[in-house]
Parts: C-alpha cells; sequence; structure tokens
C-alpha cells in the first residue's frame, strides 16, 4: 500500500514524457539518460538469463511476436511467431556487450540499460547513418501485456520513463508532501 502511494506521489510531481518526441528511437534517445542510474550490469545474470524478451518496435506494420531467450550456457532461440531460430550469444570479456551468433553471422550489441522488465541493446556502429534502427528494445514478456493485452510501443515507453519517475523524487517534494500531510492532520485535530 505505501509503495503504491508513493509510487502516484512521485508520478503527480514528475514531468510526462514530451509530446513532441516521435519514435522509438527519439524516446529511447531522451529516457535512457534519466534511468541509467538504476540499470544492471551484464554479469548480474538472474536478471536476463531464461527469461523471454520480446522485442518492440514502432513500425507500423510490425506484428509479428518476436521473442529472444538467452539461455544459460550461451544458447540463444529466436522464436518468430512460435517459429524458433538457434543460435548461440556469449559475453565479450568483462564488457556490458554481447556477441550474438546466428545462421553464420555474429553481432555486437553494447548493453544500454537492463533490469527486470527492460533490456536495451545498441548494435556497434553508427546503424543511424546506414538508415538502421539505432536501438534493439526487449520488454520480458510479462511486462508487456496490459490490462487491454499488449502494450503498442509508446506504452513500453511510458512503463521504461515511470522507472524514472518513481526513483526520481526530488527531496522537495518530499518536504512538500509531509508538510501537507501535517497541515491536513492538524486541521482535522482542530
Amino acid at each position: 500500500m505505501i509503495s503504491s502511494i508513493v509510487r502516484d506521489i512521485s508520478r503527480a510531481f514528475s514531468p510526462e514524457l514530451p509530446p513532441e518526441l516521435g519514435n522509438l528511437d527519439q524516446h529511447l534517445d531522451f529516457i535512457l539518460p534519466k534511468v541509467n542510474a538504476y540499470g544492471e550490469d551484464l554479469v548480474e545474470a538472474h536478471f536476463w538469463l531464461g527469461k523471454r524478451w520480446k522485442e518492440v518496435r514502432d513500425d507500423e506494420g510490425f506484428h509479428e511476436s518476436i521473442l529472444h531467450i538467452f539461455n544459460p550456457g550461451g544458447e540463444y532461440l529466436l522464436s518468430l511467431d512460435g517459429n524458433i531460430v538457434k543460435g548461440g550469444w556469449r559475453q565479450l570479456g568483462t564488457y556490458n556487450t554481447l556477441i550474438i551468433e546466428m545462421s553464420g553471422r555474429s553481432e555486437l550489441f553494447d548493453l544500454r540499460f537492463m533490469n527486470g522488465d527492460f533490456m536495451i541493446l545498441t548494435k556497434h556502429g553508427d546503424q543511424l547513418r546506414k538508415g538502421q534502427r539505432v536501438f534493439f528494445c526487449l520488454v520480458h514478456e510479462p511486462s508487456a501485456k496490459g490490462s487491454g493485452g499488449e502494450l503498442d510501443w509508446r506504452n513500453v515507453m511510458e512503463k521504461l520513463y515511470n522507472i524514472w519517475r518513481e526513483n526520481s523524487l526530488s527531496i522537495w517534494a518530499w518536504i512538500f508532501f509531509i508538510l501537507l500531510l501535517g497541515l491536513i492532520i492538524y486541521g482535522s485535530v482542530d
């Protein structure tokens, strides 16, 4: 109960996502610097291994269900609408970098953010210059669902932004809330 009150208070005092943000990459460019402090590293394997990670895209024509599963021991499974392709993964040294191998092809990805619900990667190199998407956004599959079914990419971005909103309530907002609560209690005693 207390955590839901704190969450509601933090949302009331925190700004909304700017409406001028357009696509998924722009949202992530805005959100990632705010949430990075609340992220984990790849060495904390319990956050990401053995989970079903749903790929999120902002493409209008994207209707496939793509799951990425990183199993212990380096097994990588890619499920495209239930059809599985096997591959491998490995971490590059102590870096927050993954090498994903599939169908004779290897790709290098850098971790940009990870917690129990999100795993945001970027493919190494200047993908924007090549006309490719910059971010590879994965959401733990249960977190990609809302009360009305699957969340669209904007709702997923809102959920990611809430990590910052719920953790960044300033001390002044807390002081204001405590003073207001004190005034309400003081006023109700008389």
